[in-house]
């Protein structure tokens, strides 16, 4: 039996020192009708707001009104949310300070955020590491470009499916996936795609959410780094 799950994310903030912290944040779908019926609800909401944003080409956390954010992230909460904020004053300035290093460190920080995802999935018995299992992941494609990912599918695959190792710490992580995987990573048009625009939505939530001291309450897989996984 094949397990299938749809996972969106986008980013706020960014990995620099100019930023206190930077999240990641998105939904979990757990099969196509799930996927289908976010989008259409989703739509839904957009088509009786959007005619208050004319001048603007698509909705986002910092623009939306209030009382329209607040009622895009009420319907978000009926489906499984995740979050990942990143504390920007504990990576090396080596990273900081470079773009392929910056670009490989938000590949680990993504792997280890789906890993975190799946490995909750396997102890609440959603999914069972001996059967098949296909992950679709979507990220906005803008995010690419501003942060340059390297690798990502290759890394998360493997982190999964073998495990890895870190040599500076003799540190080693097994493989938490023993059945079959395969994983989709597609890079979307934010403008186009209702779910990086909900995901979008949950990243800057979080992000607000933590710089007003006010808890993530709402997010159901909530993980910070860096730290060891």
């Amino acid at each position: 039996m094949t397990k299938t799950l749809f996972i969106a994310l986008d980013d706020s903030g960014q990995l620099s020192l100019n930023d206190e912290i930077m999240t990641f944040g998105g939904i979990i779908l757990f099969n196509t009708i799930e996927k289908e019926k976010f989008i259409t609800g989703y739509e839904e909401i957009i088509q009786k707001i959007k005619h208050k944003y004319k001048h603007i080409s698509e909705l986002k956390h910092y623009n939306l009104k209030k009382k329209d954010l607040k009622k895009l992230l009420k319907y978000i909460n009926h489906y499984q949310t995740f979050s990942c904020i990143v504390f920007n004053k504990d990576i090396y300035s080596s990273i900081l300070n470079t773009p392929k290093a910056k670009g490989r460190y938000l590949d680990y920080v993504i792997k280890i955020l789906i890993k975190n995802i799946i490995k909750e999935l396997i102890q609440k018995k959603i999914i069972n590491p001996y059967n098949s299992l296909k992950i679709y992941l979507y990220v906005d494609e803008n995010s690419l470009k501003s942060n340059g990912y390297y690798n990502l599918k290759e890394s998360i695959y493997e982190e999964l499916k073998y495990g890895m190792g870190n040599i500076r710490n003799n540190i080693s992580f097994k493989n938490i996936i023993f059945g079959n995987l395969d994983l989709y990573l597609d890079y979307l048009d934010s403008k186009k795609s209702y779910l990086i625009q909900a995901s979008d939505l949950v990243a800057g939530e979080t992000r607000k959410n933590y710089l007003h001291n006010i808890p993530n309450s709402d997010i159901n897989y909530l993980i910070y780094l860096p730290k060891y996984h």
